[in-house]
């Protein structure tokens, strides 16, 4: 069985460019700030030595969520722009991807998330693994499909079954659910009044799931709950539609085939390194390089 590796490429993009900011200001010898991009070349480096994959992608969002936004025109508004500096450096994070051997998804109008969800329920039988951090991933996880994080000493922290009921008291199919009722304030997503995380957690266990519960609402106690939950039932169908992930086959699918990657580019790889005065990276490059000349290693 071989492994589908999937990137949430803002996600990280992000992350890294907030974990650079301390450093004042990382520049290249041209002046220009590449903060974001080091941290993003580290991150294909430490995927392509301890995540080896035939097949994945990096998936980015592109323009505004038109389903959601047709839904709740507020959804995400409130997120700033991108700041400059951070948008300079896309297309040479894009260029590195590709160097990599790394298959760009995007579509627009669609999320990250969507077409990570669209590529998951086409996995063929392969097991996934995402890079990804946002919440309402965790609704993909299953035996065969696990989320990862960076960890220390090129380490990667799963977040499983287990870990999904750890943290947020239900099964990953009912995540959904789960946010629904909670609502979710990053996204500008407001959710049932009165209803914190133990409570949507209980509600979600006791009763098999929002089914279960809108069946059984009588049932609920203590009333200012129950009542709470009747007066939402159109905000509770709008958030599962805001919530679930789109999983329509992505335009220009052709099955995994889609998505299967290619041989990095050492030269050119270094090349960029040397550009933007990586040396901590070379060493690292300089060994991968010497590998991909041995016979069947990738």
């Amino acid at each position: 069985m071989e492994r589908i590796v999937l990137i949430d490429a803002y996600a990280h993009i992000y992350r890294m460019y907030y974990a650079m900011s301390h450093s004042g200001g990382f520049t290249n010898p041209a002046g220009q700030p590449v903060g974001a991009l080091y941290g993003m070349a580290r991150l294909l480096l430490q995927t392509e030595t301890t995540l080896p994959s035939h097949y994945g992608a990096v998936a980015f969002d592109k323009g505004k969520a038109a389903t959601r936004c047709a839904l709740l025109p507020e959804y995400k508004a409130q997120r700033p722009p991108m700041p400059d500096d951070l948008r300079a450096q896309v297309e040479p994070i894009k260029q590195w991807m590709e160097a990599f051997g790394w298959p760009l998804l995007m579509e627009e109008g669609r999320e990250a998330d969507d077409l990570i969800a669209s590529v998951t329920v086409r996995r063929d039988g392969h097991t996934v693994d995402i890079l990804a951090f946002d919440k309402d991933i965790t609704q993909l996880v299953c035996d065969d499909v696990r989320l990862l994080a960076p960890g220390k000493n090129g380490n990667w922290i799963e977040t499983g079954i287990p870990q999904v009921q750890e943290k947020f008291g239900v099964t990953p199919d009912m995540v959904p659910a789960y946010l629904a009722l909670l609502g979710d304030s990053s996204d500008n997503i407001h959710g049932v009044d009165g209803i914190g995380p133990k409570t949507a957690s209980k509600l979600l266990t006791d009763f098999g799931g929002l089914d279960g519960l809108r069946e059984h609402l009588a049932d609920v106690k203590p009333d200012r709950i129950r009542n709470s939950l009747a007066e939402s039932s159109e905000l509770l169908d709008r958030n599962m539609k805001l919530i679930i992930l789109d999983t329509k086959e992505i335009e220009g699918w052709h099955g995994l085939e889609t998505i299967r990657r290619r041989m990095p580019d050492w030269e050119k790889i270094r090349a960029m390194a040397v550009e933007n005065n990586f040396k901590s990276l070379m060493g690292a490059i300089d060994k991968a390089m010497k590998a991909s000349r041995q016979p069947s290693l990738f």
